[in-house]
């Protein structure tokens, strides 16, 4: 049944004709295993030495059913794999039904019975049984029912596998207490079954259970997206045009961190395909606009209509907006499939939209719910149609009405939509970047920097602020900022944040926003506390791009700095030294696990006299550091009078040091 079911699937709605098999396209994903017990947040914790630590690199799911990897004796009952809008979540799922049935994985060894269960299509007061009824078991199989479903489930529970696709697409009315998902999760219902689920980060399906399991799909390495490049076009057959591609990927940095996700890496191959001069862009809404205007084009050429120069046919752009409208009410309702019979009635012609190929049209997966629908070539294009249209109706209506945005935890679940509206207008961006700040002073409204420093105190306690959230506000924030670099917008960001905190990569967009920031900053609007993790294994990119941050002295920023990758050579910490020069009010430097020599060390002890304020300095997991480093560090503490923290776990000396 999954085999006729799942043999192909068509990645480009617009284009009927090309259809791929998993085989063909499919490329495996990073997957990194987070630790369940790390079930609190802290600074510390933010870092990248201090969390992986905690991850391991899993060569496919099978590796979380290996003790040797989780460090469990007991097989997982329930695995959370989640990852960023178009992150493969649900071709990944697919592609572990397939093999399952086919007993290609230990997933497949371990279970007989496989259920691949799209949540999108679940309602309110569905059971299980009637899920599995509808979704998967053939409508000609006969003497099936809900009674002999549920007996045979709770014949074989421990050999039942619940594949659950897309809790962040679940309805709200099905994911309340006492609905049948949640029930199931926290294991109120068939607890001895396997769960793997996915979801969008921060969509609640901690609510209803702790994962053993927690999984991360982290993208496409370098690796990866070279792969797939080549067998995209070679399915296409334009493996012409391949070298060039992957040549300007090399020296573009901003592209090349976008398409690591895999929806983007596929967007951006149907662009260079069809105009080279289309695919640079550095924002999310660039690319999508651009794609927008690719299918546009090539309706018109097939239509015989007039492309203007400037914008959209008029026809087109009306029908956009009208669009726009009815996939934002969806969205709100956590709904990313529209019924016909209401579009209908909304007068939209979506007839136009299915020929541009935004939307396809299809019967619903639903045997119970039967209907015509129109279905998103993925979520992320219902949140730029959204946002298009939020970006034009905010002129004259209330952002906060229109997007029913009272509270932080609402902002989080829209942040792809408030990234899209940012993106398609200025004005649009600055709205919202002034509603976010009302809900910052409203939730937040005494904010201070000591509240981030005791990094072993539990986030339990009364004046500790909930960290995680406002972590992810922050993001949201700096990915506003990545697709509107404008002063107006600049204003807001730095009003509005009194303690920043950021885990970038360097060839991120994310950091591309925070240079901007850095770039721009000035003594009269210095944050209290700027707390920066930069994740890179190279140490030089690290270094260079900390210098095209910090290019003069900030006096008075104090910053807390934690860095990734080799230093050990002393001309990569001599390099640091000179970007510490401009940062006289460091706070605390973490070098934890950065390979460090007491070579290395000594350019940067030589430099601890620019940074005399600094309060904690960790060099811990610097295993080559030994006795030699702790005298070549005794050198230098005299230089920094405020140093309270010294963190020196596993640096390889003895009594002596």
């Amino acid at each position: 049944y999954y085999e006729n079911k799942l043999k192909t699937f068509k990645p480009l709605i617009w284009n009927d004709e090309f259809s791929l098999k998993y085989s063909d396209i499919f490329t495996g994903l990073q997957l990194i295993k987070k630790d369940k017990n790390k079930a609190k947040m802290s600074k510390e914790s933010l870092g990248s030495a201090a969390v992986q630590e905690k991850q391991t690199s899993l060569k496919s799911l099978d590796d979380v059913f290996n003790p040797d990897v989780t460090g469990h004796s007991e097989p997982p009952r329930c695995v959370l794999i989640e990852s960023e809008a178009g992150g493969g979540k649900t071709t990944f799922l697919s592609k572990e039904a397939l093999d399952a049935v086919s007993q290609k994985t230990e997933l497949g060894r371990r279970h007989d019975i496989i259920l691949l269960i799209r949540l999108r299509e679940v309602r309110e007061g569905e059971t299980i049984e009637e899920m599995v009824l509808d979704q998967c078991v053939p409508e000609t199989t006969e003497g099936i029912h809900v009674q002999s479903t549920r007996a045979i489930l709770q014949r074989n529970e421990s050999r039942v596998l619940f594949l659950l696709d897309g809790y962040d697409e679940l309805r709200p009315e099905a994911r309340a207490a006492g609905q049948a998902i949640p029930k199931l999760l926290s294991g109120k219902m068939y607890p001895y079954s396997t769960i793997v689920i996915t979801s969008r980060p921060s969509a609640g399906v901690q609510q209803h259970t702790r994962p053993d399991c927690h999984v991360h799909i982290m993208g496409f390495s370098h690796e990866d997206v070279v792969e797939y490049i080549w067998k995209y076009f070679s399915v296409v057959g334009r493996q012409e045009i391949t070298e060039t591609f992957v040549v300007l990927l090399d020296c573009n940095e901003l592209l090349s961190s976008l398409i690591r996700t895999p929806l983007f890496l596929l967007l951006v191959c149907v662009l260079w395909e069809e105009d080279q001069e289309m695919v640079s862009t550095g924002t999310m809404t660039g690319l999508y606009s651009n794609l927008l205007t690719c299918l546009v084009r090539k309706y018109c050429k097939r239509e015989g209509v007039d492309m203007p120069t400037d914008g959209l046919p008029a026809e087109v752009a009306d029908a956009l907006l009208q669009f726009g409208k009815l996939a934002l009410d969806a969205l709100l309702r956590n709904e990313t499939l529209l019924d016909l019979a209401q579009v209908e009635r909304e007068d939209v012609n979506w007839q136009l939209l299915m020929k541009l190929g935004v939307v396809s049209l299809e019967v619903s997966a639903s045997k119970l719910h039967p209907r015509k629908q129109l279905n998103f070539s993925h979520k992320t294009m219902q949140e730029f149609l959204a946002g298009r249209y939020v970006a034009h109706a905010v002129v004259n209506q209330d952002i906060v009405e229109l997007l029913q945005l009272t509270s932080i935890i609402k902002a989080l679940e829209l942040r792809n939509l408030l990234q899209f509206t940012s993106g398609c207008d200025s004005r649009a961006a600055q709205e919202v970047m002034r509603i976010l700040s009302c809900l910052r002073l409203k939730e937040f409204p005494n904010l201070r920097a000591e509240q981030f420093e005791d990094s072993y105190v539990p986030i339990a306690r009364k004046d500790l602020i909930p960290l995680e959230m406002y972590v992810h506000f922050v993001a949201l924030y700096v990915k506003i900022l990545s697709e509107r670099q404008e002063p107006e917008v600049l204003k807001y960001f730095i009003q509005a944040l009194p303690i920043v905190i950021l885990n970038v990569s360097v060839n991120s967009r994310e950091a591309a926003a925070l240079m901007y920031y850095l770039q721009h900053l000035k003594s009269t609007n210095l944050p209290d506390r700027l707390i920066l993790i930069i994740r890179d294994k190279d140490s030089k990119d690290t270094v260079q791009y900390l210098q095209q941050c910090f290019t003069s002295p900030l006096a008075g920023l104090k910053v807390d700095l934690e860095l990734s990758g080799k230093f050990d050579s002393p001309d990569q910490t001599a390099r640091l030294v000179s970007v510490l020069e401009n940062v006289p009010s460091l706070r605390a430097l973490s070098l934890s696990q950065t390979y460090l020599t007491p070579s290395s060390l000594r350019p940067l002890v030589w430099g601890f006299s620019h940074v005399s304020l600094l309060e904690e300095l960790d060099l811990s997991g610097n295993q080559a550091l030994g006795d030699a480093g702790m005298e070549v560090l005794q050198a230098g503490l005299s230089s920094v009078p405020h140093l309270a923290v010294l963190r020196l776990g596993h640096v390889g000396m003895t009594a002596v040091g």
